[in-house]
């Protein structure tokens, strides 16, 4: 016969912190909630940069980026026809994200803060890290007549290669 479980023998006490902290199951809850409330922030900001750059004339643009040793930025953005470069500094409402809540806000900036916001939200769902160790560089390209965003990611390691060889007193490996 199988011994039954008695609860009673085996007390449990719940301890709540007092000093604020979430648990580990809280804390993955309210990451995985921000992460959509970014995806959806996303989505709308590439609504957003396309219908304004597509307003303006702008075919296309090039957003470069690079990073290494935990810090990376977006270096450069060129606008296709280059007379309208001066368009990324016009004021719209953006949707933004805060942590540690879920909550998407509108905001007003400049246009390049939301083509940036978009750049970096591809990186983080790609390659997330990609600013670390040896680190990555790379373009993102915003086609306005397709309505696309591609990604052209070059990622930075270092190799080894190890090689070992012996020789007996007797053997020629000749020069």
């Amino acid at each position: 016969m199988a011994a039954r479980f008695d609860p009673s023998r085996y007390p449990v006490e719940i301890v709540m912190p007092e000093n604020n902290e979430i648990s580990p199951i809280d804390y993955a809850l309210r990451w995985q909630r921000h992460e959509a409330a970014q995806r959806q922030a996303s989505v709308q900001n590439r609504r957003i940069v396309f219908t304004t750059l597509s307003l303006h004339a702008i075919t296309d643009l090039r957003v470069s980026f690079n990073g290494e040793g935990d810090s990376g930025q977006i270096e450069d953005i060129a606008v296709t026809p280059e007379d309208r470069a001066d368009l990324l500094d016009a004021e719209i409402t953006m949707m933004t994200t805060s942590w540690p809540g879920s909550d998407t806000l509108l905001e007003r900036a400049p246009l390049r803060n939301a083509v940036e916001n978009v750049c970096y939200d591809a990186l983080s769902q790609t390659h997330g890290g990609w600013e670390n160790n040896d680190g990555a560089y790379g373009d993102i390209v915003f086609d306005v007549d397709q309505r696309t965003v591609t990604l052209e990611f070059n990622e930075r390691y270092m190799s080894t290669e190890y090689f070992e060889h012996s020789w007996t007193e007797e053997a020629d490996h000749g020069a």
